[in-house]
């Protein structure tokens, strides 16, 4: 036996054992995200049989027993396995048509079984690059609903820690990746260039190790997202009207909402209504976020909800809560979520994540010109007005203010 084959068994059964005990782990264990970490369980032991089969046909058992060892072909069941696991993860319904996915792999393993395990490498090779040009349509499905799943986790999160699943895309990545150069070992006759075949190999396996133990570090800390469905009915459009604030105090439109409209002083009641047809509106900006095709019209009523609303977060400090959602500042202004997402998005350009954070991001430039800047270290000050991640403070302090907090409060302490 050769050391490059050494090596590549080693490999393979290392990637073996631990693929079957993950599968096993997250088959059984309790978790946040228990129904979806069925199919990640499965995915994993999916890799460990794929691996088995590679093993069985290298040590060439089924040629000396004079019988076959091999029970299934489960390659193509990986994407289909990794697709319900994001589906289940969001939280989405899993259809009946989903479980087509599975067609491909279950009619692979009926071409082998029909002509024998060693049909592998001729009929059935065709027949498994058709269908890896049909993942290919799965991994944009897949980044699809990823991208959905941003721009909606952003509308109802004030941190997105463990919710943006963009782990996932490379995951899938890899996976197509992988199977890519399994196809390409088939396709080329690579017998008389060992030295490229082995670089393959050996790229492969180092690749499905690499996406294991990613796919399981991602996967222990993944929680279920949106385990409520979005309320988006709480109040009835017919009910009485409902106030959620009263003010006497100046309306000052900030810089990021529209500017043209200033009073001097209102007595504002919020309604939880749409605006009737003959209130004044004002056309959006050039670059305000479209809705249904068209661009919305913004009346003189949402602006004084939307900064009715904005004042209310300030003076309760709401954004210094960590966990703060859409469903929570629903709650407390007495606002359908989706009116109030809506009021967000239109007036205020940006969604809920960007609202918030950037309130805790004033709160934390005020607070560094405190007392409190000389007791607590920059992550500790970040902590005190709501944020969870360091790398999301670090992140969005640098894109609000074009620096980083430590070259903000060295700035503040040279013009002090």
């Amino acid at each position: 036996m050769e050391v490059s084959e050494l090596i590549w068994i080693l490999s393979a059964g290392f990637i073996l054992s631990n693929s079957t005990v993950l599968g096993l782990v997250f088959l059984v264990a309790k978790s946040s995200n228990r129904r979806a970490n069925i199919f990640l369980g499965l995915f994993f032991w999916s890799i460990a049989g794929n691996l088995l089969n590679d093993l069985l046909s290298e040590f060439q058992i089924n040629e000396g027993l004079g019988v076959s060892l091999f029970i299934v072909e489960p390659f193509l069941l990986n994407l289909p396995l990794l697709f319900l696991y994001l589906l289940a993860t969001m939280n989405k319904e899993i259809r009946t048509w989903h479980f087509l996915l599975f067609l491909p792999g279950v009619l692979h393993n009926v071409l082998i079984r029909a002509g024998g395990l060693f049909l592998e490498e001729g009929v059935t090779t065709i027949f498994e690059t058709i269908v890896y040009f049909l993942e290919i349509v799965l991994l944009v499905y897949a980044y699809s609903l990823l991208q959905y799943h941003y721009k909606r986790i952003a509308n109802y999160y004030s941190d997105l820690e463990n919710k943006t699943l963009t782990w996932l895309k490379s995951i899938f990545a890899l996976n197509v990746l992988i199977h890519l150069l399994s196809i390409s070992t088939f396709i080329g006759d690579l017998s008389h260039m060992e030295i490229l075949e082995f670089s393959i190999d050996t790229f492969a396996i180092s690749l499905t190790l690499f996406m294991v133990f990613w796919t399981a570090y991602n996967g222990f800390s993944q929680p279920e997202i949106f385990k409520q469905h979005l309320s988006l009915t709480t109040h009835n459009l017919g009910s009485t009207e409902t106030t959620i604030l009263k003010k006497t105090r100046d309306v000052n439109l900030e810089k990021d909402v529209i500017s043209t409209l200033e009073k001097n002083r209102t007595t504002n009641v919020i309604k939880d209504r749409a605006p009737s047809s003959g209130e004044h509106s004002l056309r959006p900006e050039k670059n305000e976020p479209q809705f249904g095709g068209g661009k919305p019209m913004i009346s003189e009523l949402d602006i004084q909800r939307f900064n009715a609303i904005k004042e209310l977060i300030q003076e309760q400090e709401l954004f210094t809560k960590p966990k703060l959602t859409l469903r929570d500042l629903s709650e407390v202004a007495d606002l359908k979520e989706k009116e109030l997402s809506r009021l967000i998005n239109e007036c205020g350009q940006s969604n809920f994540y960007q609202l918030i954070n950037g309130y805790r991001i004033e709160k934390f430039k005020v607070l560094s010109e405190t007392s409190k800047a000389y007791e607590l270290s920059i992550w500790g000050l970040a902590m005190e007005v709501g944020f969870t991640s360091k790398s999301a403070f670090f992140s969005l302090f640098k894109e609000h203010e074009g620096m980083t907090p430590l070259q903000y409060q060295k700035t503040q302490k040279k013009s002090s």
